[in-house]
């Protein structure tokens, strides 16, 4: 991790304990100047010296978490990994720390303790563990990383922080994904006239689909995704021209079939129902309706059939996995850094 890095995540730590001493100054005593001079020595990765200052702080405060805390990254940082862990599991039953349990971790597996590698990896994604640590890319963890458990711990973690990715609904539109040619539905397969392109992108880990449509016509924005509370689907359309559309609904026989109305100028209310059926791998139809006599009769808005791009393939997270790629192991460090009481 750079310098720069380290003393960001640990400034930052800093300036975070000023603010919420502000609001919290009941309940969180004011830093002694020990302290606080202990924190600007780790904030410079003056490890040796940050050690020896938290050790003595300890000594003569050993309620003090954030004093434990630093004193374990400060060890850790030095390879004195053995010491590491007494000082993160003096600081773990104060704080309930996560980011210290998964720090503890991190020294029992420099120590190749997989047992209790994994004992407090479990205990860490259960406290809450940060949302950006990476378990494939934290070099503490190689040690683990051919153990058979390593595979379960991250899917457990990727669960956790990524709930969409293990969700078989959130994955119900996954058909729609990638990029396409539209062309009407009753003109042959690929050919004229084209009314427009598509790029469906996979979005916020798994919990949502971006639609980026272009034409000659006009430019527009979805945002599509699957709320579990209250287990339905919904589409927010904003289109160049001004015009906005909402939808819910569910994947049902096949298909996912939305539903919303619209209110014009002059009051009158238009039903909307908007259908997407995978055709094939390659091929969607999506197939619009509309009612204006409160949903008696019904007339087509559009029926267009989406053509993947040639190349172009769909990429669909991984149950339990990431589409995206690997965080750097820099990040994990920033996040091990980081003080939470």
């Amino acid at each position: 991790m750079s310098k720069k890095r380290i003393r960001q995540a640990i400034l930052g730590a800093i300036v975070g304990t000023v603010l919420a001493g502000l609001v919290f100054a009941q309940q969180q005593p004011q830093l002694s100047a020990q302290m606080q001079e202990a924190m600007e020595l780790a904030g410079t990765q003056k490890w040796a010296e940050a050690a020896k200052a938290l050790d003595e702080i300890t000594r003569s405060e050993p309620n003090n978490a954030r004093a434990w805390f630093l004193l374990g990254v400060a060890r850790h940082q030095l390879g004195q990994y053995a010491k590491a862990v007494e000082a993160y599991e003096k600081n773990i039953p104060i704080s309930k720390n996560p980011t210290a349990m998964y720090n503890l971790a991190c020294a029992y597996s420099r120590q190749k303790q997989p047992d209790k590698a994994f004992e407090w990896l479990e205990k860490a994604i259960a406290a809450g563990i940060p949302a950006g640590i990476n378990l494939e890319t934290d070099d503490d963890l190689n040690s683990l990383k051919t153990d058979a458990r390593f595979k379960k711990t991250v899917d457990s973690l990727n669960k956790k922080i990524k709930p969409c990715l293990s969700m078989p609904e959130a994955r119900q539109f996954d058909f729609w994904i990638g990029e396409w040619d539209v062309y009407p539905s009753q003109s042959p397969t690929g050919q004229g006239p084209k009314v427009g392109a598509s790029k469906i992108d996979n979005i916020a880990e798994g919990c949502a689909l971006l639609e980026n449509w272009t034409s000659t016509a006009n430019n527009g924005k979805s945002i599509n995704y699957y709320d579990a509370n209250t287990g339905k689907w919904y589409q927010f359309w904003m289109g160049s021209g001004g015009s906005a559309l909402r939808y819910e609904g569910s994947f049902k026989d096949n298909a996912m079939r939305f539903e919303g109305e619209t209110i014009g100028k002059d009051g009158r209310k238009t039903l909307n129902r908007l259908t997407f059926f995978k055709i094939d791998d390659n091929t969607v139809r999506q197939f619009a309706e509309l009612s204006s006599d409160n949903g008696k009769t019904w007339s087509v808005g559009y029926d267009f059939r989406y053509v993947r791009k040639a190349g172009k393939i769909s990429v669909v997270p991984a149950k339990g996995g990431s589409m995206s790629s690997t965080v750097p192991s820099s990040t994990e460090r920033e996040y091990k850094i980081s003080m939470r009481f």
